[in-house]
């Protein structure tokens, strides 16, 4: 049987794009002088992704499994950064959904440039098929370990967020 080298195993060079990846955004979000945590960012982009609809606090417990406090504690922070607004609702008064606020709009801007020099920094030399492919290949890998497109775990009985 031949041997397995560390350095050309999938997994390995998986961990080197992720770290190489990470490196990159974490000193682009520095140069864009953004002091947000990444659970932060997360949340900015899934309050983008749901424009239009009504989000609360309880969305982003579930969305991100994080405990009531943790998102009340989140949620506080950034609405004193004055990232989100949250504002009543006629039909409960106990509710308040979340609404990104003009910064916040601002900031994803810059994220999503960064996002997109990223993407296309990856893909440089691939055709359309190709980078077709290899998302179809990384979509593939993420099933064989339980994970869907969305990030969610189905393993073992329970399904994680």
């Amino acid at each position: 049987m031949d041997k397995i080298r560390r350095n050309d195993t999938v997994g390995y060079k998986i961990r080197l794009l992720h770290n190489q990846i990470h490196w990159h955004m974490e000193a682009r979000r520095k140069e864009n002088r953004d002091d947000l945590t990444g659970m932060q960012r997360w949340t900015l982009g899934f309050l983008k992704e749901h424009i239009g609809q009504d989000v609360y606090q309880r969305d982003i417990e579930e969305a991100f499994s994080v405990s009531r406090a943790t998102a009340s504690n989140m949620l506080s922070v950034m609405e004193r950064k004055g990232l989100i607004d949250r504002l009543s609702v006629e039909h409960d008064a106990r509710l308040k959904k979340l609404v990104l606020t003009d910064k916040a709009m601002d900031m994803l801007a810059r994220v999503d440039v960064d996002i997109r020099k990223m993407e296309a920094r990856l893909t440089e030399g691939m055709d359309e098929q190709e980078i077709a492919e290899l998302k179809g290949y990384l979509d593939r890998m993420l099933a064989n370990l339980g994970v869907d497109t969305e990030g969610h775990t189905r393993c073992c009985g329970r399904e994680d967020k």
